[in-house]
């Protein structure tokens, strides 16, 4: 049966995930329309989408999964709709993990000067090398979510079935190989790269304001080149501190259910939430575009108000 907390959960979550398909719709909208005027996409640009995109399959996902878990409606289907949302669950949520990491990397190269000629290839040709990235990651993802479709199991002889599924371990020593691989490749190499690129960008930013200081001569351009780098560093520390947050709460979660405790899972699934509900407000703020067509959009909504009102009154 339902009870009270599972209202709450499944309440909080649903306000979560509207949030979140809300600021992803717009992302997507605004770099479609920039598609259609320019017919072009910068490469950063290119990788927000695919982030947004990622984000509202996967909360599309999520919410059949929470009321399947929440509603006990697996005795139904059977492990086979665990095993289809869990595999596009991860394979998403890793994907996005991924397109985060190279985000942080492809404004790295797009800022910092460096004067090495791998350097410098990759600035001329990064368009084609977002595409390899995209590919690479795609092709990465899917084969480390794919054994998931096989390793779901339900626990027999429970009363709530729906709640105490888990992934099979036949083989202890294979699971903790695929357990250790998921997690290196797809949480560890991301977050590493993330945090390389980042420090790399602050480093970057702090030498040229020490180097500006000292110029006699002030210049607007680089002064507002300057800001707009340092918002984007911020942008980029804030998703990493976002991913570090929800990440660690998911590895301790997961750490519980490993020790039996199957009724937390669901914490995971709301960590993973927040996640993809943060992250595209942290874009809309941070992205100079977004954030203008943004306030462009709440300013029209706003004289529409007014206008309304001043409408009815009069």
């Amino acid at each position: 049966e339902m009870g009270v907390a599972d209202i709450v959960q499944l309440g909080v979550s649903m306000i979560l995930i509207g949030i979140g398909f809300y600021g992803n719709t717009f992302i997507i909208l605004v770099f479609l329309l920039e598609y259609r005027k320019s017919q072009t996409l910068q490469p950063y640009e290119l990788i927000v989408k695919l982030m947004s995109i990622c984000s509202i399959l996967i909360e599309s996902v999520y919410i059949v999964k929470l009321v399947v878990y929440l509603l006990n409606f697996c005795t139904y289907f059977g492990e086979n709709i665990y095993r289809v949302t869990d595999f596009f669950i991860i394979l998403l949520h890793k994907t996005i993990i991924w397109l985060n990491a190279w985000l942080c990397f492809i404004y790295f190269v797009k800022i910092v000067k460096v004067n090495w000629r791998i350097f410098l290839r990759m600035k001329q040709r990064i368009s084609l090398a977002v595409k390899f990235m995209i590919i690479g990651t795609t092709l990465l993802c899917f084969s480390l979510s794919f054994p998931v479709a096989f390793r779901v199991k339900f626990k027999t002889n429970s009363s709530s079935v729906c709640r105490q599924y888990f992934p099979a371990t036949d083989d202890r020593k294979n699971s903790f190989l695929y357990s250790s691989m998921i997690s290196i490749l797809t949480s560890f190499l991301p977050l590493v790269l993330m945090l390389v690129s980042s420090l790399g960008i602050v480093i970057f930013l702090c030498l040229h304001s020490r180097n500006m200081d000292k110029n006699t001569i002030p210049n607007s351009m680089c002064t507002s080149r300057s800001d707009a780098h340092t918002s984007v560093a911020i942008m980029l520390l804030c998703l990493i501190a976002l991913f570090i947050a929800c990440t660690g709460t998911s590895l301790s979660v997961n750490i519980q259910v490993a020790m039996g405790q199957f009724e937390v899972q669901i914490a995971i699934a709301l960590s993973n939430i927040i996640y993809l509900t943060g992250s595209p407000v942290i874009l809309i703020i941070g992205m100079v575009k977004l954030r203008n067509r943004f306030a462009k959009l709440i300013c029209t909504k706003g004289a529409f108000v007014k206008c309304l009102v001043r409408h009815v009154i009069v």
